[in-house]
């Protein structure tokens, strides 16, 4: 079975960042939840290859489905130091990994445009 790559950004709030992020419902194409459930665990790499859990979740019943990450988010949120603003990509490439990714506004700049960094970058390690 192949899979389709796809690619997804929004730009956080300060409740997601504190409670969990709304996905686009568009989403569902590429990250079925099995039926009978409304959940699923997913398994997400970040820019230096740490393994982030999260729990993909639609409510049970009802007539919208709004998926969100619940379990793990506070986690890598926290982990990150993700603030209000922050710009969040997940995406799956072409050999079917998925893929999560922070970014924040940088003080650089390309062509006129503010350059997003990994919030990796502003840990100051």
């Amino acid at each position: 079975m192949s899979v389709q790559p796809f690619n997804f950004s929004k730009f956080l709030t300060y409740n997601e960042i504190n409670t969990k992020p709304s996905l686009p419902t568009e989403i569902l194409q590429h990250i079925p939840i099995p039926q009978g459930t409304h959940f699923v665990d997913l398994q997400f790499k970040d820019s230096i290859e740490t393994v982030w859990t999260l729990r993909y979740y639609t409510r049970p019943g009802g007539n919208r489905a709004n998926p969100v990450f619940t379990v793990g988010w506070l986690k890598f949120v926290r982990a990150k130091r993700v603030e209000a603003g922050d710009k969040l990509t997940i995406y799956r490439c072409q050999d079917g990994e998925l893929q999560i990714q922070a970014t924040r506004k940088s003080n650089v700049t390309y062509q006129g445009e503010p350059v997003y960094l990994d919030v990796e970058n502003f840990l100051g390690f």
